[in-house]
C-alpha cells in the first residue's frame, strides 16, 4: 500500500468508526430531538463529504478536494456551535420546520451592548478557534478554492521553462502533478478535520443518551 492509500484508508476507517460508535449510542426505542436529528444530519454530511473527499483525490482533482476540506470545516463550527446555541431544541425545530435558517439562530452569548448574537459564520469560526486554533490556517487555505480565484489556475500549470519564461498550462480538469506526495498534506489535514467532527457530533449524541 502507497503513502496515499495508506492516508486515504485511514480517512475511510474513521468513517466506519463514525457510523459504528453513533449505531452504538442510538439504541431502537430511544427518545428522539431536534439536536438528534441536526446530529444525525451532520453524520450523512460528514460521511457524503468524507466519500467525495477521497474520490476527488483519486481523480486528482485538488480544487474540489479543498472544497470539501473546507465544507467538513463548516460542519464542525456548527456542531461545536449547538453549545453556545440559545434554547436549542426549539431553535432547531425552526430550522427543521424551515422557518429560520441556522444563521438566523440566535446565541445564548451576549455583546457588550447586552444583546444576543446570531450564529454567523464568522462567530462559529471563532468559538472553534478558542479551542483549536490550528483550524484557521487550514479554513484560509480551503476557502481560497470555494470561490474563483488564482489558485485554480495553479492546478492547471503542467511545467515551467524558467531560461524561456515560457508557462505551460494543461486546461484539462485534472491536477497537474507529479507524484503522491503533493496530496499528503491535504490528506492529513482533512483526517483531522473529520476527526474533530465526528468527535462533536458524537458528543451531542453522547450528552443526550448515554446512561
Amino acid at each position: 500500500m502507497t503513502d496515499l492509500l495508506a492516508r486515504l484508508s485511514k480517512i475511510e476507517r474513521l468513517e466506519e468508526e463514525l457510523v459504528s460508535k453513533a449505531r452504538s449510542i442510538h439504541q431502537p426505542g430511544s427518545p428522539m430531538y431536534f439536536v438528534d436529528l441536526f446530529a444525525i444530519g451532520a453524520a450523512n454530511r460528514t460521511l457524503a463529504q468524507s466519500r467525495g473527499f477521497r474520490s476527488m483525490i483519486e481523480e486528482k482533482n485538488f480544487p474540489s478536494a479543498a472544497i470539501l476540506l473546507r465544507t467538513q470545516i463548516d460542519t464542525a463550527m456548527r456542531v461545536n456551535g449547538i453549545r453556545y446555541l440559545d434554547r436549542p431544541e426549539a431553535q432547531l425545530r425552526e430550522v427543521f420546520e424551515g422557518t429560520k435558517t441556522f444563521r438566523q439562530l440566535v446565541s445564548s452569548k451576549q455583546t457588550k451592548k447586552n444583546r444576543n448574537v446570531l450564529m454567523q459564520d464568522k462567530l462559529l469560526l471563532e468559538w472553534l478557534q478558542e479551542d483549536e486554533p490550528w483550524i484557521a490556517t487550514i479554513y484560509t487555505g480551503a476557502s481560497d478554492f470555494v470561490h474563483l480565484s488564482f489558485r485554480h489556475l495553479f492546478a492547471s500549470i503542467q511545467n515551467i521553462e524558467d531560461a524561456e519564461g515560457i508557462i505551460n498550462f494543461s486546461v484539462s480538469g485534472k491536477d497537474q502533478v507529479k507524484g503522491e506526495s503533493a496530496y499528503f498534506e491535504i490528506c492529513d489535514e482533512f483526517y483531522r478535520v473529520s476527526k474533530l467532527t465526528c468527535i462533536f457530533i458524537l458528543g451531542l449524541m453522547i450528552a443526550r443518551h448515554a446512561k
